[in-house]
């Protein structure tokens, strides 16, 4: 399977989670059921890629990490007694995706070779200059969300796409460059052989 196809699928199945938990809950209105069957697909997920050593998206591993962590978290804590603290993370749940995406996208930053932005042909120090754009926008996002609780979604939903959009279009642009530079190099290398065919 080529590159290409094999990470359009790997990113389909990172997507997975998210979609089912969304439509699930909008179906049935049942938010903590959505959040289990949520959490446990994101663990098969997780689980696959790692055993498959598939490199994962760096936006939708931080979604899929919330996914899987979030309902367990905020259940526990309501089931131990800590209501208060429980009611807390639950309204600020949906903001809470671009912080987890945040934290996740730091770690990747500071301790993975492909950084936060995980482009492909890019010297460290442009994925360090593009991982910090991304993260900006991330933590922008994250702002917004928290202190718009009750706009719920749209926060969310409009950082993620600006990230996922903004990361895609930087790999275009590159791999277009890094294509036209490739050509340029192997035009350059034919010429002389061409030359020396009509010479003889």
């Amino acid at each position: 399977m080529r590159t290409q196809q094999k990470r359009w699928l790997t990113d389909l199945m990172e997507g997975v989670p998210s979609i089912v938990f969304i439509l699930l809950w909008r179906q049935s209105g049942d938010l903590e059921f959505a959040g289990w069957v949520g959490s446990g697909l994101c663990l098969v997920v997780l689980s696959a890629l790692i055993g498959m050593r598939v490199r994962m998206h760096p936006i939708l591993m931080g979604v899929n990490i919330h996914i899987l962590l979030a309902t367990p978290l905020i259940v526990g804590l309501f089931r131990l007694g800590f209501d208060g603290l429980g009611d807390v993370l639950a309204e600020y749940a949906y903001g809470g995706v671009l912080v987890t995406v945040f934290a996740v996208g730091l770690a990747q930053m500071l301790f993975s070779r492909s950084r936060f932005s995980a482009l492909d042909n890019v010297t460290d120090r442009a994925q360090l200059i593009f991982s910090a754009v991304l993260l900006a926008i991330c933590a922008s996002g994250a702002v917004w969300a928290l202190l718009t609780p009750g706009s719920r979604f749209v926060p969310v939903v409009v950082t993620i796409a600006a990230l996922i959009i903004g990361r895609n279009f930087l790999q275009a642009r590159l791999s277009d460059r890094n294509g036209d530079a490739g050509t340029f190099v192997a035009s350059s290398a034919a010429a002389p052989g061409t030359s020396q065919d009509v010479q003889a």
